[in-house]
């Protein structure tokens, strides 16, 4: 989506389909009041919805737009595979639902109701997860489970305090104990898929992981210090590196920035340095001294991506070696064209794409 900056919003965005490898500008077409969009397609084409109570859908090969209209007033999207599910309703008066179904037909599969609720001034835009295994629908303090083929509820549980819960690869949700106005963290509970507690953890720290992606199940996942069982929430391994305590305050902080296969990326920044983490073992395979933390954008699954307000480089998750740094000043030397606040995108095959505010890149391996 492209627009004009005005005052935090876009003015006339549009959504533009680019040629990955060549750039080239395969269509147009006007993205006004839309409000959301799915994270992946479905048949070909990206969903999205709009306060106006219609569901959108842009084919990715021409651009042309097929619009649902509904009664619904829609607040969440999410899709996965080859459906579509929609939350709407008025969250204020706990009369909200969830449907699945396809573009043409948005409750084709299931319509649920769900006894929940929040204010429309609380972030919305993630109310839906169904990437993990089982549905995830959270609105204020309430969150529940459902199957994501019938939409059964399968449980209700209440975050506690101020700390956001998560869920996570194998259909479990990560949810920490905690209050609110800035108090500690006392503690994390693991649930499973029916929402019992598999594992407790009473380490002071929560992880906080801004990419989640375990090889499968057999992957330890983190609660506090420590690695537990996937499956059975057993503790298998405790590691002091996934904590921190901050010079200015006797806090202290998980390390845990991501997860690539069975690799745990671990960023200090207090005692300024890098870990990776055998998530199978729980031992250090490297870490690095280092005053450049940058964004985790992604990886093509060998090499993860970063970026600063200097450029894009990438480093062998097992190894901790730079495979790759671009600085921007060597792609523009405008320094406004590339900022470190865009979009990566990874095709495969050490390709990508990288979408900042005034300039988009494609990249690809050097050949000798």
């Amino acid at each position: 989506m492209l627009g004009v900056p005005d005052d935090g919003y876009l003015r006339d965005p549009v959504l533009v389909g680019i040629d990955a490898g060549t750039g080239a500008k395969r269509w147009q077409t006007p993205a006004a009041d839309l409000t959301g969009c799915g994270s992946t397609p479905v048949d070909g084409q990206v969903v999205c919805f709009g306060y106006d109570r219609v569901i959108v859908g842009y084919d990715l090969t021409t651009g042309d737009a097929t619009r649902t209209p509904t009664t619904w007033f829609p607040f969440a999207i999410a899709t996965l595979d080859d459906r579509v599910y929609v939350a709407e309703g008025d969250i204020e008066s706990d009369d909200v639902r969830v449907h699945a179904g396809t573009l043409a037909d948005p409750d084709a599969y299931w319509s649920r109701a769900f006894d929940m609720g929040a204010l429309w001034e609380d972030p919305l835009f993630d109310a839906l997860d169904v990437s993990h295994g089982q549905g995830v629908f959270t609105l204020g303090a309430d969150i529940a489970g459902f199957d994501l083929a019938s939409g059964k509820p399968t449980w209700t549980t209440t975050r506690d305090g101020c700390t956001d819960a998560g869920a996570t690869s194998g259909a479990l949700l990560v949810r920490a104990r905690t209050g609110c106005g800035g108090d500690e963290v006392t503690g994390s509970a693991l649930l499973d898929r029916t929402g019992r507690t598999i594992a407790t953890s009473n380490s002071g720290v929560a992880q906080t992981l801004s990419i989640d992606l375990p090889t499968d199940d057999t992957v330890p996942v983190l609660l506090g210090d420590s690695g537990y069982d996937r499956r059975t929430g057993s503790l298998l391994w405790t590691n002091s590196d996934l904590i921190t305590a901050p010079r200015e305050t006797d806090a202290t902080t998980g390390t845990a920035a991501a997860i690539f296969g069975d690799v745990a990326l671990l960023q200090d920044t207090d005692a300024h340095n890098t870990t990776g983490l055998d998530l199978r073992t729980g031992h250090r395979l490297w870490r690095t001294d280092t005053t450049r933390f940058g964004t985790i954008l992604g990886w093509d699954g060998h090499t993860i991506v970063l970026s600063d307000y200097t450029g894009l480089w990438a480093i062998d998750p097992r190894t901790g070696a730079i495979s790759w740094d671009i600085p921007f000043l060597a792609v523009n030397t405008d320094t406004e064209a590339l900022t470190g606040f865009g979009q990566l995108a990874a095709h495969g095959e050490g390709r990508y794409t990288y979408a900042s505010a005034q300039t988009i890149i494609g990249l690809r391996p050097l050949r000798h």
